[in-house]
């Protein structure tokens, strides 16, 4: 019922029925219960016109936040951790203070909890819990929430990687938040002190980099595929704009009648009999095809298209906003990883590196040049040490160092795909 706007309103409305349900939270144990409350909840937070009054009464609460906390570390509804998850999310991505509140050791540990129950898959739940520790780290004692457990959740985010990413080649079809929340609490895992234990767990799991390789690959193609079409769109808008331009009705003599239905008739018997002139003909034809037009202008049906490209082009937008929000975890997270290396000094990291796809590296390495050049310098001292034996990783650097590479232009088959 609060699904529709008038009667979230009421129910909203009555600081009564506010009080009642965030009461039930204490009272009730049993989860079918709290699954309708915290959808309830979950409804009337995600209405623009219902928040705030939630959320003035959820600051007054003095148990919400634990009552919250206590449900995902302890329940095995997955449907009731999904519900939590969403509530716990929007409001610490909407309000400072409860994300303050929320961001302990203990919600650390109750998400993990959380994750291990609805699974380290992709699911509406988990990418709500991930994000949760994004938001985590963006208070100001974000490093020691995480430092206390942060082997459970380098270990959860690994094995979720593992999930999108143990494959041949990496898609980013829908993928791109959940893939930037997984590098940024990586990234925050790796440089929460004492550094030397991050470090110690991406050269004891390798998974995190192999993965980032492939999910570099694979925004270098998205964002070949995002140029593509952004350059169709422009070009299908220009020539709709230039067809438009070029319609009956854009230069239409508003003082001569159109072609009415008399006219067409006696128009016919004309051409029956043969008495129609060709230029007479074209004349009634013409401006019995504007008045067509200008009735579907008239009706909204000239907007269709326009409206159609507005729609593509918003999609597209949010396409390659997402995909650069990714490359920028991406590159944060190997720049933090190369520079809490040991300086000159060999590294399994390195080792990795060295025996990666060529394709993959030179990606990687022209990301790097672009946007964290001193870890070019970083992996330049390392491999040029003797006895590193990091061949491909030196060949590489002269590589990417000789050539700039821009985005491909297309080719016949990826037209054909596309």
């Amino acid at each position: 019922m609060a699904c529709c706007k008038g009667v979230g309103s009421q129910i909203t409305d009555s600081e009564g029925v506010r009080q009642v349900v965030l009461l039930m939270l204490d009272a009730y144990s049993d989860t079918p219960t709290l699954v309708e409350t915290t959808r309830l909840i979950v409804v009337c937070l995600s209405t623009e016109n219902t928040r705030e009054l939630w959320l003035a009464d959820i600051k007054k609460s003095k148990t919400f936040v634990e009552n919250m906390r206590f449900i995902l570390q302890s329940s095995t509804s997955s449907d009731l951790i999904k519900n939590v998850a969403n509530i716990v999310d929007q409001l610490m991505d909407i309000e400072e203070e409860i994300c303050s509140a929320f961001s302990t050791p203990e919600l650390v540990l109750a998400v993990v909890e959380g994750m291990k129950q609805v699974g380290v898959v992709w699911s509406e739940a988990a990418e709500s819990l991930l994000h949760i520790l994004t938001l985590v780290r963006t208070t100001a004692e974000d490093s020691s929430c995480l430092a206390l457990h942060r082997e459970s959740v380098f270990s959860l985010v690994t094995d979720f990687l593992h999930s999108l990413c143990d494959c041949a080649m990496v898609t980013l079809e829908s993928k791109e938040t959940v893939l930037a929340s997984c590098y940024c609490i990586l990234s925050a895992v790796v440089m929460a002190p004492p550094s030397d234990d991050g470090i110690e767990l991406i050269e004891q799991n390798s998974s995190a980099i192999t993965f980032a390789l492939k999910i570099v690959e694979a925004i270098r193609q998205q964002r070949r595929r995002l140029s593509r079409l952004s350059r169709r769109s422009d070009e299908h808008k220009k020539l709709t704009e230039t067809l438009t331009a070029r319609q009956p009705h854009s230069t239409i003599n508003v003082s001569e009648k159109p072609a009415n239905s008399e006219e067409r008739v006696n128009a016919a018997d004309k051409r029956v009999d043969g008495d129609l002139s060709a230029s007479e003909e074209s004349d009634v034809d013409g401006r019995a095809r504007t008045e067509r037009l200008a009735k579907a202008s008239d009706n909204g049906q000239a907007d269709d298209n326009g409206q159609a490209d507005d729609s593509c082009q918003r999609s597209l937008s949010d396409s390659t906003e997402s995909t650069e929000i990714l490359r920028e975890q991406i590159l944060d997270f190997f720049r933090n990883v190369l520079l809490a290396l040991p300086k000159e000094q060999m590294s399994p990291v390195y080792a990795l590196l060295n025996s990666s796809k060529s394709s993959y590296l030179h990606q990687l390495l022209r990301l790097l040049q672009d946007g964290a050049p001193e870890c070019i310098s970083a992996i330049a001292a390392v491999a040029a040490l003797r006895g590193t034996g990091l061949h491909a990783l030196r060949d590489a650097l002269k590589h990417v160092q000789t050539t700039k590479v821009s985005l491909p232009e297309d080719n016949k088959e990826e037209e054909k795909q596309l």
